[in-house]
């Protein structure tokens, strides 16, 4: 909706222009300055509504709120909508209380209750408010029992998602004018008559390579699956091209022959092509993609790192080996140029791939320890690195300053210290999951474990908070994948069963499941092959990928563009790029 918001306000404005009706297009500039619906965004109605609550003006936050109510929750006739719209504005104004008191504003806290209490009082929710009128009281409610809870980073990033999510139903669901509605539907006709004249495309492609009635008839009858006109890898490789100053067309690789390449079994995917990657000699134990997607990362068991790129071809960029071998690899997020590699003698290598060098190191004070497992904020000024000793018996969790390159924080890991095998930050750096020897998941804010639980009897080898945030995904030693709600805490969603007989004797982590740029796919290795699963609804097996030959040991998800890359390594010795429809 909110596209179509933009393209009919530039409508709405050419029309008027084209009329002459230059005052009113003045008057519809001034109107779009001051919109309060936010072009129907509802990220931006959600930041809109808690920069109210940042700034302490009870005032504006009511109001707003009020015109929210107004003008779009009152119009959706669904009573559970109702009842979460109740809990949600309860929320929010003890968010409101929670944030005026950690500024320090105490008046705000005293005239929110002077204002409104006798209203909460007097509404239907009065007995979730009760014990918060002795708050303005209390002389450090943060250690209090009762509101102690409200004042962890997760449960205030849990009302921001929460609250953004419940304002995008709101706005799908609410009725559309004729205009907009005609908007839509000229959007899918165009879409329609794009998808109509890809299958004619591809009709004609099938004719030319067809030498018999019935293979034509049965490629007819599987269309769907096979439709090709453009892949996501020739997509993405356009994108590189053009920067480079080139046509896409003039610069473009050949890919494999599609004619020759196996479809994937079942499922909503159709495997378009496939690239190799055969510079190393040894069994593959990492494969990254870079956070812009311009560069891969692949490590073997002897230590060697070559780091490349696939388009327009595939080219080494660098090679490194490492003689105490490379135990964790991870891209700065954000930052396409700096790689940070954990090592088996304490120490985190940081390569600037513009440079091709090692530029700067950090290590950890014990000897001889392995540095399992790397992770850096979206801001990129902090990364948190694990590590243990070959027996496993030693456990360091560090927080590092990446410009500094100095130690900040010692963080500990409780009830009992067990090596942190994988660790994953959320959006905005607030949050840090982590997976442990121990079987359990720990979660992170400002350097203190706030939430802890025991989610299996075995190590966790891989752990991935969902794209929404309010669940993790965990990948544990005995093969099993399973999904938990944050909160409640320690809630299990759903668990299944990846691999009938576990791998022995591991020693890497973090490199067995990955997440496509929407959440609604997760990629697995299985074996000898990599199986995509749908996790919109439960852990739904979905695609198999086909076999590589040998065992995938590690697999990731191209993120830029929303394009369908997936990246597999196995113990052969070869990267392979997948294109997926």
């Amino acid at each position: 909706m909110a596209r179509s918001c933009v393209v009919m306000d530039e409508m709405v404005r050419e029309y008027l222009l084209f009329r002459g009706f230059t005052k009113t297009a003045q008057a519809l500039e001034t109107e779009i300055k001051f919109d309060k619906d936010k072009n129907m965004r509802a990220d931006k109605i959600t930041d809109h509504l808690l920069s109210f609550v940042f700034a302490s003006d009870l005032s504006g936050l009511k109001d707003y709120w009020s015109y929210l109510n107004k003008r779009f929750f009152r119009k959706i006739p669904n009573t559970a909508i109702h009842k979460t719209l109740i809990k949600l504005e309860d929320c929010l104004y003890k968010y409101y209380i929670v944030y005026a008191h950690q500024s320090q504003k105490h008046d705000k806290v005293v005239e929110f209750f002077e204002r409104f209490g006798r209203d909460i009082l007097g509404g239907g929710n009065r007995e979730t408010w009760r014990e918060w009128f002795c708050f303005p009281y209390i002389k450090n409610p943060e250690l209090n029992p009762i509101f102690k809870s409200y004042f962890h980073r997760m449960w205030s990033d849990t009302v921001h998602t929460s609250l953004q999510n419940f304002i995008s139903s709101v706005l799908d669901a609410v009725p559309l004018p004729a205009l907009l509605q005609w908007k839509d539907h000229s959007f899918d006709e165009v879409e329609e008559k794009q998808q109509l004249q890809r299958e004619v495309t591809v009709l004609k492609m099938k004719l030319q390579d067809t030498s018999s009635v019935n293979q034509l008839d049965e490629n007819t009858n599987n269309l769907n699956k096979q439709l090709v006109t453009r892949s996501d890898l020739d997509i993405a490789e356009d994108f590189y091209i053009i920067s480079a100053g080139r046509s896409p067309e003039a610069g473009r690789s050949p890919l494999t022959d599609r004619s020759t390449i196996p479809r994937c079994k079942n499922g909503s995917f159709t495997c378009l092509n496939h690239r190799d990657y055969t510079e190393h000699t040894a069994p593959l134990i990492f494969a990254r993609f870079s956070c812009e997607g311009m560069f891969c990362a692949t490590s073997d068991i002897n230590g060697a790192l070559k780091i490349w790129t696939f388009s327009p071809d595939i080219k080494t960029v660098h090679s490194f080996v490492f003689k105490s071998g490379i135990y964790s690899l991870h891209w700065a997020t954000k930052i396409d140029k700096l790689l940070y590699v954990g090592t088996g003698d304490s120490k985190i290598k940081i390569i600037n791939i513009s440079n091709r060098k090692i530029t700067n190191e950090m290590s950890h004070s014990t000897e001889n320890l392995r540095i399992i497992s790397l992770a850096s904020n979206v801001t990129c000024t902090q990364l948190v690195s694990s590590a243990t000793d070959k027996d496993q018996t030693v456990s360091e969790f560090l927080v590092w300053d990446c410009k500094t390159r100095e130690c900040l924080h010692v963080l500990e890991i409780t009830p009992l210290p067990s090596p942190i095998t994988s660790t994953h930050f959320n959006h905005n750096g607030n949050l840090l999951v982590c997976g442990a020897m121990d079987g359990m998941i720990r979660v992170y804010a400002d350097y203190q474990c706030i939430m802890g639980w025991q989610s299996s009897p075995t190590a966790i080898h891989t752990v991935k908070f969902s794209v929404d945030e309010n669940t993790v995904f965990a990948f544990c030693r005995d093969g099993s994948l399973s999904q938990w709600r944050l909160y409640p805490m320690s809630q299990c969603l759903y668990t299944v069963t990846v691999l009938e007989v576990p791998p022995q004797n591991i020693q890497h982590y973090g490199r067995d499941i990955a997440l496509d740029s929407e959440g609604k796919y997760l990629l697995v290795g299985r074996g000898f092959q990599a199986v995509v699963y749908s996790v919109e609804d439960g852990i739904v097996e979905d695609s198999v990928l086909p076999s590589q030959g040998s065992k995938v040991s590690c697999v990731d998800w191209h993120v830029p563009y929303s394009t369908r890359l997936c990246l597999t390594a196995t113990n052969s010795g070869i990267a392979r790029i997948i294109g997926l429809l």
